[in-house]
């Protein structure tokens, strides 16, 4: 059974995850739309199928779940708190709720964030450093630049995803619009939220299914 790491609350659950994670380089840029040389340079590893759960963000391309030391290795920290809260994690627990990786640190904060929920799916205790990433997620405001496969982005559109992706759950309604799509493996997903003004992309979660 896998427990539910939290300040205030443990709880069970059971989950399986793996990971991969390749390299590259590149930092956020105009507000987290990415260059025709960043979509060029992710397009061939990226290509066209969103069932993969292939991201780039700034220039690294990963696979979902992601192992903890590629975010590392990338740029991305966890804040001094977290690591304190969250120096080691027991064995088959997951932490709960997300906490943040930052990048771009200025002035000792990071310009830069997403949302994530570490996970020790070992049968001993890890280091935070030596855990899966179980559930990433991106937000425009926070400027990080991220492409999916096809270069979506975020100034693509909910009809724009709909053509590229053909998903198999796409809602329209009341001025909520997103999209689901399910991994090669079914235990993980991807939703992508688009904001009602203008349609366009705003949020994308990576998830895993318990």
């Amino acid at each position: 059974m896998r427990k539910v790491l939290s300040k205030c609350l443990s709880v069970a659950i059971t989950c399986i995850l793996f990971a991969s994670c390749g390299t590259g380089a590149g930092e956020s840029v105009n507000g987290g739309i990415p260059t025709t040389e960043q979509l060029s340079a992710a397009a061939d590893e990226l290509g066209d199928d969103m069932k993969s759960l292939k991201f780039s963000v700034d220039g690294v391309v990963c696979q979902f779940p992601v192992d903890t030391k590629d975010m590392l290795d990338a740029g991305w920290y966890f804040d001094s708190d977290v690591k304190s809260d969250l120096k080691s994690i027991p064995a088959n627990t997951l932490v709960a709720p997300a906490v943040a990786m930052r990048k771009n640190k200025t002035d000792g904060y990071g310009a830069t964030s997403c949302s994530v929920q570490p996970v020790n799916n070992g049968v001993s205790e890890a280091d935070l450093e030596d855990t899966l990433l179980y559930n990433v997620a991106f937000s425009k405001d926070k400027g990080t630049t991220v492409i999916l496969p096809g270069g979506i982005t975020w100034n693509s559109t909910f009809d724009e995803v709909k053509e590229a992706y053909k998903p198999e759950q796409a809602v329209d309604q009341n001025g909520i619009k997103y999209i689901i799509i399910s991994g090669e493996d079914y235990h993980y997903s991807v939703q992508l939220n688009f904001n009602s003004t203008d349609n366009m992309l705003e949020r994308i979660g990576f998830n895993g299914r318990l």
